[in-house]
C-alpha cells in the first residue's frame, strides 16, 4: 500500500473480470521446468528502456526484478545479495498464497463455502454478537471486525510473542459488524491458515506442497510456521524471484497449469473482484479482492496506446510484488527492501514504457547489449 488511504465497500458480484487475458500465444510451453528466455524485443519490447530501468532502480535497494511477457524471460537482474536460485523472503505476497490455498480447498469441498462461519471451526466464538457472524468470505477481504492495531506493527508482534497465535487473535475484540470495515490485519490472514490446518489436516505449507508447488515446478521454497505446525497464513514464506514469477503466471492463465486446473477459474475471478476502493495520499486509486490488490493504470502509460489497463497484483512490506498486466501479457516480479512504498509501481510504469508492440520488433544488439551491461552492473550493487 502506497500511502495513507480511504476506503470504500463494495458489495455488487460483478460476472466480468476486468482481468481477462488477452492470450493470442497458442502453445504447449509451460514454465514448469524452467522459463524460456527471449530478447525484449522478440516480444514486443525495447531493450533500451529496460537498461535504464535497471540502472535507475539499481540505486534504490531493489534486490533483484525480473520480467516475463508473453511466456518469455525477458530481463532478470539480481543484486550481490542474491541470485535467481535464492528463496526470498516473499513477506505478505505470502496472503496471496494463502488465497489461492483457500480457492483450492473449496473445489476440493475441504472447505463448504466462503459463508462459513467462523464459529464453525471455532465454537468458543459462538456467543459472541460480533465475532460469531465472521465468515471465511470477512476474513479474506480483511473485513472481520476484529480489533487490529497496524500502528507500528502492534497486533501483529504482540501475536507474535504471545504462546498461541491463534489464541491472540480470537481473544481480539470484535469493533465493528463483520463485512462493513475493511482494516489490514495479518490476524486475519493467520486465522485462515488455523481454519485450513482444521479443514484438510494439513499445515497450508504440506497442502501446497502437493496442490500448488509440485504441479508449478516449485521445488526450493520454505513456509515457516506459528510453533504450533500452523504455516503463518500472513507472512513468512521465501520463494525464488522465478518462482514469484510462475504462480503470477498461473493466475494470468486463469488457474490453468499444463493440463490442470490448478485453481478453479471462477476463484480466480472472485478473488481478484474489487470488494474495497483505497484513495491512496498520492491521488491514485486500487482495490483489495480476497488478499489480492487491483489497480487500473493510468491512460498513455503505454507509448502509443490511448487505453487504460488494469492489473492485479500480489504486494508485500519494503517493495515484494508480483504484478500481473492481462492484456499485457505482462509479469514484473521484485523483491526489494526499500522503505518507498510508491517504488515498486514506479518501477512497474518504467518497465510498461518499454512496451513497443504485441508482435516482434527488429533486432536491436547494441540496446541489448546495453541491458546486459546494465545488469551485469546491477550484480555489483550491495544493499
Amino acid at each position: 500500500m502506497s500511502g495513507t488511504q480511504e476506503k470504500t465497500l463494495h458489495s455488487g458480484n460483478n460476472t466480468i473480470s476486468p482481468f481477462q487475458s488477452n492470450d493470442k500465444e497458442s502453445t504447449a510451453y509451460w514454465p514448469t521446468t524452467g522459463w524460456r528466455t527471449s530478447t525484449p524485443e522478440a516480444q514486443g519490447m525495447f531493450s533500451g528502456t529496460l537498461a535504464k530501468t535497471v540502472e535507475m532502480f539499481s540505486s534504490q535497494q531493489v534486490c533483484s526484478i525480473a520480467v516475463v511477457r508473453n511466456g518469455h524471460l525477458v530481463a532478470e537482474a539480481y543484486n550481490s545479495c542474491t541470485q535467481d536460485d535464492i528463496p526470498q523472503d516473499v513477506k505478505s505476497v505470502t496472503k496471496s498464497v494463502t488465497s489461492a490455498l483457500v480457492g483450492i480447498a473449496l473445489a476440493e469441498r475441504k472447505l463448504i463455502s466462503l459463508d462459513q462461519k467462523v464459529r464453525d471451526f471455532f465454537p468458543e466464538l459462538a456467543n459472541d454478537p460480533l465475532k460469531s457472524k465472521m465468515t471465511i468470505r470477512h476474513l479474506l477481504s480483511m473485513t472481520s471486525g476484529l480489533n487490529w492495531d497496524n500502528t507500528n506493527e502492534i497486533s501483529s508482534t504482540e501475536m507474535m510473542y504471545s504462546s498461541d497465535w491463534v489464541q491472540y487473535i480470537l481473544d481480539r475484540p470484535g469493533y465493528a459488524e463483520p463485512g462493513t470495515l475493511f482494516n489490514y490485519s495479518n490476524g486475519d490472514a493467520h486465522l485462515l491458515s488455523a481454519i485450513m490446518h482444521k479443514a484438510t489436516g494439513q499445515s497450508l505449507f504440506d497442502y501446497a506442497q502437493s496442490r500448488l508447488f509440485d504441479p508449478l515446478g516449485i521445488t526450493n521454497v520454505s513456509w515457516n510456521s506459528d510453533g504450533k505446525d500452523r504455516s503463518i497464513g500472513a507472512w513468512a514464506m521465501a520463494l525464488t524471484l522465478r518462482d514469484m514469477a510462475k504462480f503470477g503466471y498461473l493466475y494470468l492463465k486463469q488457474g490453468q497449469w499444463e493440463d490442470q486446473t490448478i485453481i478453479p477459474p471462477n476463484w480466480i475471478r472472485d478473488s481478484l473482484q474489487k470488494r474495497v476502493t483505497l484513495n491512496y495520499s498520492n491521488g491514485t486509486q486500487g482495490g483489495y479482492g480476497l488478499l489480492w490488490w487491483s489497480k487500473t493504470l493510468p491512460k498513455g502509460i503505454v507509448k502509443g496506446s490511448k487505453k487504460q489497463y488494469d492489473m492485479f497484483y500480489a504486494s508485500g512490506s519494503s517493495g515484494r510484488r508480483i504484478f500481473v498486466v492481462p492484456e499485457l501479457q505482462l509479469i514484473v516480479a521484485l523483491t526489494a527492501n526499500s522503505p518507498d512504498p510508491n517504488m515498486p509501481e514506479n518501477l512497474l510504469t518504467h518497465v510498461l514504457q518499454a512496451i513497443r508492440s504485441d508482435k516482434a520488433l527488429p533486432d536491436n544488439q547494441e540496446n541489448f547489449a546495453k541491458l546486459e551491461q546494465a545488469v551485469q552492473a546491477f550484480k555489483e550493487v550491495t544493499e
